[in-house]
Protein backbone atom coordinates (compact mmCIF):
# COMPACT_ATOMS: atom_id res chain seq x y z
CA UNK A 1 0.00 0.00 0.00
CA UNK A 2 1.56 3.15 -0.86
CA UNK A 3 2.40 5.66 2.21
CA UNK A 4 -0.19 8.07 0.58
CA UNK A 5 -2.98 5.66 1.06
CA UNK A 6 -4.07 7.15 4.39
CA UNK A 7 -3.19 10.71 3.48
CA UNK A 8 -5.52 13.39 3.24
CA UNK A 9 -5.94 14.66 -0.26
CA UNK A 10 -7.62 18.03 -1.66
CA UNK A 11 -8.08 18.44 -5.39
CA UNK A 12 -9.47 21.91 -7.05
CA UNK A 13 -10.80 22.77 -10.61
CA UNK A 14 -8.95 25.45 -11.74
CA UNK A 15 -11.10 27.65 -14.28
CA UNK A 16 -13.66 29.76 -12.04
CA UNK A 17 -12.32 28.13 -8.87
CA UNK A 18 -8.63 28.88 -8.31
CA UNK A 19 -8.92 32.39 -10.19
CA UNK A 20 -11.98 34.59 -11.69
CA UNK A 21 -12.52 33.74 -14.91
CA UNK A 22 -15.43 36.52 -15.62
CA UNK A 23 -12.23 39.08 -15.44
CA UNK A 24 -10.17 37.60 -18.73
CA UNK A 25 -14.01 37.19 -20.55
CA UNK A 26 -14.81 40.53 -19.97
CA UNK A 27 -11.55 42.08 -21.16
CA UNK A 28 -12.42 40.13 -24.51
CA UNK A 29 -15.37 41.67 -25.04
CA UNK A 30 -14.42 45.12 -26.34
CA UNK A 31 -13.79 42.91 -29.25
CA UNK A 32 -17.40 43.21 -30.23
CA UNK A 33 -17.05 47.26 -29.57
CA UNK A 34 -20.88 49.10 -29.29
CA UNK A 35 -22.65 45.83 -29.72
CA UNK A 36 -22.29 44.43 -25.99
CA UNK A 37 -24.77 47.53 -25.73
CA UNK A 38 -26.25 47.25 -22.13
CA UNK A 39 -26.00 43.29 -22.20
CA UNK A 40 -24.97 42.52 -18.25
CA UNK A 41 -21.57 40.82 -18.79
CA UNK A 42 -22.14 38.25 -16.16
CA UNK A 43 -25.23 37.29 -17.64
CA UNK A 44 -23.76 36.92 -20.72
CA UNK A 45 -20.99 35.07 -18.72
CA UNK A 46 -23.14 32.43 -17.67
CA UNK A 47 -24.71 31.65 -20.94
CA UNK A 48 -21.24 31.27 -22.33
CA UNK A 49 -20.44 28.93 -19.79
CA UNK A 50 -23.50 27.44 -20.27
CA UNK A 51 -23.01 27.08 -24.17
CA UNK A 52 -19.12 25.66 -23.60
CA UNK A 53 -20.29 23.00 -21.29
CA UNK A 54 -23.08 21.78 -24.12
CA UNK A 55 -20.27 21.55 -26.75
CA UNK A 56 -17.65 20.12 -24.59
CA UNK A 57 -19.10 16.42 -25.17
CA UNK A 58 -18.94 16.50 -28.81
CA UNK A 59 -15.67 18.19 -28.81
CA UNK A 60 -14.35 15.67 -26.63
CA UNK A 61 -16.05 12.88 -29.15
CA UNK A 62 -14.17 14.36 -32.06
CA UNK A 63 -17.44 15.87 -33.64
CA UNK A 64 -16.55 19.05 -33.32
CA UNK A 65 -12.75 20.70 -33.53
CA UNK A 66 -11.34 22.90 -30.92
CA UNK A 67 -11.57 26.18 -32.63
CA UNK A 68 -15.10 25.22 -33.57
CA UNK A 69 -16.17 24.78 -30.63
CA UNK A 70 -14.31 28.04 -29.03
CA UNK A 71 -16.59 30.33 -31.78
CA UNK A 72 -19.64 28.40 -31.90
CA UNK A 73 -19.71 29.16 -27.92
CA UNK A 74 -19.48 32.93 -27.69
CA UNK A 75 -22.04 33.05 -31.21
CA UNK A 76 -24.50 31.71 -29.48
CA UNK A 77 -24.18 33.13 -25.90
CA UNK A 78 -24.20 36.44 -27.89
CA UNK A 79 -27.34 35.35 -30.38
CA UNK A 80 -29.30 35.19 -26.91
CA UNK A 81 -29.13 38.49 -26.62
CA UNK A 82 -29.80 39.61 -29.74
CA UNK A 83 -26.20 39.91 -31.32
CA UNK A 84 -25.49 38.16 -34.43
CA UNK A 85 -21.65 38.13 -34.11
CA UNK A 86 -19.06 37.65 -36.94
CA UNK A 87 -17.19 34.58 -37.42
CA UNK A 88 -14.08 36.87 -37.62
CA UNK A 89 -15.14 39.25 -34.48
CA UNK A 90 -15.76 35.81 -32.40
CA UNK A 91 -12.13 34.38 -33.41
CA UNK A 92 -10.72 37.88 -32.34
CA UNK A 93 -12.77 37.17 -28.89
CA UNK A 94 -11.52 33.72 -28.39
CA UNK A 95 -7.40 35.51 -28.91
CA UNK A 96 -8.13 38.15 -26.28
CA UNK A 97 -9.78 35.67 -23.89
CA UNK A 98 -7.00 33.12 -24.22
CA UNK A 99 -4.17 35.71 -23.89
CA UNK A 100 -6.00 37.28 -21.13
CA UNK A 101 -6.09 33.86 -19.16
CA UNK A 102 -2.39 33.85 -19.13
CA UNK A 103 -2.27 37.02 -16.57
CA UNK A 104 -5.17 35.82 -14.18
CA UNK A 105 -4.46 36.31 -10.38
CA UNK A 106 -5.72 33.72 -7.53
CA UNK A 107 -8.73 34.43 -5.85
CA UNK A 108 -8.63 36.28 -2.69
CA UNK A 109 -7.59 34.24 0.22
CA UNK A 110 -6.69 30.97 -1.81
CA UNK A 111 -2.88 31.48 -0.78
CA UNK A 112 -3.74 31.40 2.40
CA UNK A 113 -5.64 28.59 1.92
CA UNK A 114 -3.35 26.54 -0.06
CA UNK A 115 -0.91 26.81 2.87
CA UNK A 116 -2.73 25.48 5.54
CA UNK A 117 -3.93 22.84 3.79
CA UNK A 118 -0.04 22.57 2.68
CA UNK A 119 0.63 22.94 6.68
CA UNK A 120 -1.68 20.45 7.62
CA UNK A 121 0.27 17.97 5.17
CA UNK A 122 -2.82 17.01 2.90
CA UNK A 123 -1.77 16.14 -0.21
CA UNK A 124 -2.94 18.60 -3.05
CA UNK A 125 -3.57 18.51 -6.73
CA UNK A 126 -5.80 19.98 -9.81
CA UNK A 127 -7.91 18.31 -11.62
CA UNK A 128 -9.20 20.22 -14.68
CA UNK A 129 -10.69 19.77 -18.43
CA UNK A 130 -9.22 21.31 -21.27
CA UNK A 131 -6.07 21.12 -23.01
CA UNK A 132 -2.96 20.62 -21.99
CA UNK A 133 -0.75 23.16 -22.66
CA UNK A 134 -3.14 25.66 -22.60
CA UNK A 135 -4.13 24.78 -18.91
CA UNK A 136 -0.89 24.43 -17.82
CA UNK A 137 -0.11 27.71 -19.05
CA UNK A 138 -3.03 29.15 -16.67
CA UNK A 139 -1.11 27.24 -13.81
CA UNK A 140 1.85 28.77 -14.60
CA UNK A 141 0.64 32.40 -14.13
CA UNK A 142 -0.94 31.68 -11.10
CA UNK A 143 2.13 30.00 -9.94
CA UNK A 144 0.37 27.31 -8.24
CA UNK A 145 3.92 25.43 -8.22
CA UNK A 146 4.65 26.58 -5.24
CA UNK A 147 2.31 24.52 -3.32
CA UNK A 148 1.31 22.05 -6.14
CA UNK A 149 4.01 19.82 -8.11
CA UNK A 150 3.63 19.32 -11.81
CA UNK A 151 3.30 15.69 -11.70
CA UNK A 152 0.17 16.88 -9.66
CA UNK A 153 -1.42 18.64 -12.60
CA UNK A 154 -4.62 16.63 -13.64
CA UNK A 155 -5.35 18.03 -17.16
CA UNK A 156 -8.04 16.07 -18.98
CA UNK A 157 -6.10 16.64 -22.33
CA UNK A 158 -3.26 15.02 -21.16
CA UNK A 159 -4.79 12.02 -19.82
CA UNK A 160 -7.37 11.00 -21.82
CA UNK A 161 -10.62 10.95 -20.18
CA UNK A 162 -12.58 14.15 -18.47
CA UNK A 163 -14.22 14.82 -15.86
CA UNK A 164 -17.28 13.75 -14.79
CA UNK A 165 -15.80 10.03 -15.82
CA UNK A 166 -15.24 8.39 -12.84
CA UNK A 167 -12.53 7.08 -14.59
CA UNK A 168 -10.19 10.56 -14.68
CA UNK A 169 -10.66 10.36 -10.41
CA UNK A 170 -9.63 6.78 -10.61
CA UNK A 171 -6.78 7.92 -12.40
CA UNK A 172 -5.87 10.60 -10.39
CA UNK A 173 -6.00 8.59 -6.46
CA UNK A 174 -4.11 5.51 -8.43
CA UNK A 175 -0.97 8.14 -9.73
CA UNK A 176 -0.93 9.46 -6.60
CA UNK A 177 -1.59 6.53 -3.98
CA UNK A 178 -4.50 8.15 -2.71
CA UNK A 179 -8.26 6.41 -2.06
CA UNK A 180 -11.48 7.99 -2.64
CA UNK A 181 -12.53 8.23 1.10
CA UNK A 182 -10.37 10.92 1.96
CA UNK A 183 -10.08 12.89 -1.27
CA UNK A 184 -12.35 15.59 -1.57
CA UNK A 185 -12.69 17.94 -5.09
CA UNK A 186 -12.97 21.55 -4.80
CA UNK A 187 -15.18 22.90 -8.30
CA UNK A 188 -17.72 25.20 -9.48
CA UNK A 189 -19.62 22.71 -12.35
CA UNK A 190 -22.38 21.15 -10.56
CA UNK A 191 -21.68 18.09 -13.33
CA UNK A 192 -18.22 17.79 -13.43
CA UNK A 193 -17.30 18.58 -10.15
CA UNK A 194 -19.98 17.65 -7.72
CA UNK A 195 -21.52 14.55 -9.41
CA UNK A 196 -18.31 13.76 -11.08
CA UNK A 197 -16.07 13.74 -8.00
CA UNK A 198 -19.09 11.96 -5.91
CA UNK A 199 -19.71 9.27 -8.59
CA UNK A 200 -15.88 8.19 -7.86
CA UNK A 201 -16.66 8.10 -4.17
CA UNK A 202 -15.31 11.54 -3.26
CA UNK A 203 -16.28 14.09 -1.08
CA UNK A 204 -17.33 17.51 -2.94
CA UNK A 205 -17.05 21.20 -1.91
CA UNK A 206 -19.64 23.30 -4.89
CA UNK A 207 -17.27 26.36 -5.08
CA UNK A 208 -20.13 28.67 -6.00
CA UNK A 209 -18.70 32.23 -5.77
CA UNK A 210 -21.13 33.59 -7.88
CA UNK A 211 -24.10 32.34 -6.31
CA UNK A 212 -26.36 30.33 -8.13
CA UNK A 213 -29.90 29.39 -7.22
CA UNK A 214 -28.83 25.84 -8.51
CA UNK A 215 -28.65 22.90 -6.09
CA UNK A 216 -26.32 20.31 -7.19
CA UNK A 217 -27.18 16.84 -7.28
CA UNK A 218 -26.40 14.78 -5.39
CA UNK A 219 -25.47 17.35 -2.74
CA UNK A 220 -22.01 18.61 -1.83
CA UNK A 221 -20.36 18.16 1.02
CA UNK A 222 -20.22 21.37 1.85
CA UNK A 223 -20.95 24.46 -0.21
CA UNK A 224 -18.21 27.79 -0.28
CA UNK A 225 -18.58 31.22 -2.00
CA UNK A 226 -15.18 32.39 -1.45
CA UNK A 227 -11.66 30.84 0.00
CA UNK A 228 -12.41 32.45 3.82
CA UNK A 229 -12.32 30.10 6.03
CA UNK A 230 -12.21 27.16 3.51
CA UNK A 231 -8.71 25.25 5.01
CA UNK A 232 -10.80 24.96 8.38
CA UNK A 233 -14.20 23.15 6.68
CA UNK A 234 -12.16 21.23 4.50
CA UNK A 235 -10.01 19.87 7.45
CA UNK A 236 -13.01 19.45 9.47
CA UNK A 237 -14.65 17.68 6.95
CA UNK A 238 -12.06 15.17 6.33
CA UNK A 239 -11.83 14.75 10.04
CA UNK A 240 -15.73 12.72 10.09
CA UNK A 241 -15.22 9.05 9.37
CA UNK A 242 -16.26 7.62 6.62
CA UNK A 243 -16.19 3.74 5.84
CA UNK A 244 -13.32 2.61 3.50
CA UNK A 245 -13.86 0.70 0.42
CA UNK A 246 -12.61 -3.01 -0.06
Amino acid sequence: MSGNARRRAVFFDLDDTLYDQLEPFRTALRVFGPAIGRISEENLYRRFRHHSDALWEPYCAGRLPLDAMRVERIRRALAEFGVEAEEGDCRKFQEAYQEGQYRIRLHPGAEACLGELEAADCLLGVVTNGPGPHQARKLEALGIERFIPRTRWFISGEIGIAKPDPALFAHVNRVTGTRPETSVLVGDSLVNDVEGAAGAGWRTVWFNARGSAAEPRPAADLTADGFTDLARRILGLLAQPRPERD
